[in-house]
């Protein structure tokens, strides 16, 4: 039983288009799927137990912003097996992202998506995180904003709910972000958002420029966050538009990424790698290499609701063998 209706309705959305399966999953009411995820149930651990930020957690696989946006899918993550899962980015105020929106599968296992950060704001993410969690599964709010004071603004309403903050500098299609991908720009970040109890993570774009990482490196660390999430989408166009790739071909970059912080970060510094980590061989690497945890998102579109729990469940026979 453990993940049928989840598999049945996988199998529905599957037959659509991302795009129009991503506005049904957005527009079904929240008390539904709890109820579809509840009677699915939470598959058995698989095998890559851990810690992250100071809390246990049953797998180091977790599913990353940008699935849900509201915080409706929470106990849907839970029923897919994912060790924590992200929510957001959510902004400062209700946003209806950018136009044309774009949301494709590619035949490599990545996607493309052009939905330029839609948000309902802060209030029904803090009214839905403030009620009845999943057990065993830890919940972090990615944030975002058009301005540092907004970052500052979002940050407090939302602090109260996570269990950590992903500060989200990193957005490839929306135009007012990219300056915000300058270290030197972010750093206007700091003096609106200082943590406050909770840890807080730094989420950048893919890069494999060694100067502009140490600058995000730098950044984290005069801010007191915890750790970086590295990265996210890779910027490219799409019929005249700003557009990010997800997928395996990110995963060369996402590697070099995690290893060249984690020489130069200090211990006890959190790093997470979210970026082509399709299955358990690249999860494991991905964490070998020096990363505390993975996220994924791509794997979900392609393979399924079960990946997180898939991706962890390969990783740990890898591990075994």
């Amino acid at each position: 039983m453990v993940g049928a209706l989840l598999g049945l309705g996988w199998r529905i959305l599957h037959s659509m288009s991302p795009m129009r399966a991503w506005r049904i999953l957005h527009s079904t009411p929240a008390w539904l799927l709890d109820a579809i995820a509840r009677a699915s149930g939470r598959p058995p651990p698989p095998g890559l137990d851990g810690e992250i930020l100071g809390r246990r957690v049953e797998s180091l696989v977790g599913i990353a912003a940008g699935l849900d946006k509201d915080a409706r899918l929470l106990w849907v993550a839970w029923a897919m097996g994912a060790g924590f899962h992200v929510v957001g980015s959510v902004l400062p105020e209700p946003y209806e992202g950018v136009e044309p929106k774009i949301l494709v599968r590619l035949p490599d296992g990545g996607t493309l998506n052009r939905l330029g950060l839609p948000s309902p704001g802060p209030g029904p993410v803090v009214e839905r995180l403030s009620g009845e969690r999943p057990p065993g599964m830890p919940v972090a709010v990615n944030v975002a904003a058009f301005t540092p004071e907004g970052y500052g603004r979002v940050y407090r309403a939302v602090e109260p709910v996570a269990d950590w903050v992903e500060v989200n500098i990193s957005c490839p299609n929306v135009e007012a972000h990219r300056s915000f991908e300058d270290p030197e720009v972010a750093s206007a970040i700091c003096d609106h958002l200082r943590p406050r109890g909770k840890p807080v993570l730094l989420k950048i774009p893919p890069t494999l420029d060694e100067r502009r990482l140490e600058g995000y490196l730098d950044l984290a660390r005069s801010c007191g966050f915890s750790g970086i999430v590295a990265g996210n989408t890779l910027r490219v166009r799409v019929d005249g538009y700003n557009a990010g790739l997800g997928g395996p071909r990110l995963f060369p970059v996402t590697l070099r990424m995690v290893r060249l912080l984690r020489s130069w970060s200090p211990r006890g510094f959190t790093i997470i790698a979210v970026g082509g980590i399709s299955d358990g061989a690249r999860a494991l690497e991905a964490l070998e290499a020096g990363a505390n945890a993975v996220e994924v998102l791509s794997a979900v579109i392609h393979r399924g609701p079960m990946a997180p729990w898939l991706i962890a469940r390969e990783a740990s026979s890898l591990l075994r063998r």
